[in-house]
């Protein structure tokens, strides 16, 4: 009897062991700036080590939509078709912080640094 349940007891634990070193290694988060997206990074430099977004859209609210960049982001690229600009309130409020132009960049901007709250996708090609 006391053999049956060390074999059963094995059976169970080699059986979670092979789950275990079975389950796959979590996939790497995939920072690409696409075409077509507007990319708000929270370190200088497109660091891509660190919290990043793509956007398609306009945002009134990063501390809803971006919360991880929400007045701490660093770098920006635009690779859109239109000009962006990024805005130091939500809402779109209290000055433009960073206008990039279709294909623009800026890998760090020390007043514009730690800021974004909101960003808008103009409808032309320049700031």
């Amino acid at each position: 009897m006391l053999s049956k349940r060390i074999s059963a007891g094995f059976i169970a634990m080699a059986a979670v062991a092979g789950v275990i070193a079975a389950a796959p290694s979590a996939a790497a988060v995939d920072r690409t700036c696409y075409d077509g997206n507007f990319c708000i990074y929270k370190d200088r430099n497109y660091s891509t080590g660190n919290s990043m977004y793509r956007t398609k859209y306009e945002s009134a609210r990063w501390d809803i939509d971006m919360p991880a960049v929400y007045e701490n982001d660093s770098s920006w690229w635009n690779r859109r078709g239109q000009s962006s600009k990024t805005y130091g309130g939500r809402w779109m409020t209290l000055g433009v912080e960073i206008c990039l132009v279709p294909g623009g960049s800026v890998n760090y901007y020390w007043d514009a640094n730690d800021d974004g709250a909101s960003n808008t996708l103009n409808d032309g090609s320049s700031c």
